[in-house]
């Protein structure tokens, strides 16, 4: 039980370290427990906020980290998950105890952004867990309620999905250029306003087989600008043709650009 413990704390920290790579920032410590508006304590594994182009302010999430084996995962238990942590972002939202122990929260948005990141840990087992894991997700319910109360979004990350943000992170570190890099957030991601170019990768983006990136750099003497596409979808013809497509349809064809894909 120890052992089990020990490795949920190192996974919390390995997620939070994880996301700080790719813009956010972590608030407080690990494991907290935090009184909401209800005066009852709740555990946080962790605070984190991030700069995103669809808020004026950054956005504030509750990260819950999951080190599970597939063997130990079912239905009940993600929604189980699902519930409560909808349960603490609702009690979050007006309590005065957790804006005093996170004032920089009053500068964020509401706490309306949860997390689940969830690795399973017998990874042999997981590529056939996959089906298995998708179904599961397919049929989990979410709270109803009035506008008035406040819908909550959460996501769930699992192996595959932390996996992408690792690849992405090796590519991005391997740049012989690493300066001024910037992720391009074209009008149809920022909801029809002007493209957007910001060191942080949001939660949104996470979710995208496909993410685009911006640099300026300087050889002999010049300045040029290099576009990145990272890819991470199915690699064959057809799939090329849609990268390319919606490379020139968001972000504009310019072959003043030089592109590098990964």
């Amino acid at each position: 039980m120890e052992d089990q413990h020990y490795n949920g704390d190192e996974w919390n920290k390995q997620i939070v370290k994880l996301l700080t790579l790719f813009g956010w920032t972590h608030n407080g410590d690990y494991d907290m427990d935090v009184k909401g508006s209800d005066g009852e304590k709740m555990g946080i594994d962790a605070i984190m906020q991030f700069d995103t182009p669809l808020k004026s302010m950054p956005q504030l999430a509750v990260v819950e980290s999951k080190r599970y084996a597939t063997t130990s995962f079912n239905k009940t238990l993600l929604q189980e998950w699902i519930m409560r942590l909808d349960k603490k972002l609702l009690n979050l939202r007006n309590s005065s105890p957790f804006y005093d122990t996170f004032p920089t929260a009053q500068e964020c948005t509401l706490t309306d952004t949860g997390i689940i990141a969830i690795w399973f840990h017998d990874t042999d087992e997981y590529k056939r867990f996959i089906p298995t894991f998708k179904d599961i997700l397919s049929q989990i319910t979410i709270p109803t309620r009035t506008r008035k109360a406040g819908f909550n979004k959460i996501w769930v990350l699992d192996n595959l999905r932390l996996m992408k943000l690792f690849a992405l992170q090796t590519a991005i570190r391997e740049l012989s250029h690493r300066d001024n890099f910037r992720f391009l957030y074209s009008p149809r991601f920022c909801e029809d306003r002007p493209t957007e170019r910001q060191s942080t990768l949001t939660i949104e983006y996470m979710f995208s087989d496909i993410v685009f990136a911006e640099q300026e750099i300087e050889e002999e003497g010049k300045r040029k600008e290099l576009s990145y596409i990272f890819y991470f979808g199915d690699l064959n013809y057809n799939s090329f043709k849609m990268v390319k497509a919606a490379y020139s349809k968001t972000v504009n064809w310019d072959k003043r650009k030089e592109i590098s894909k990964s």
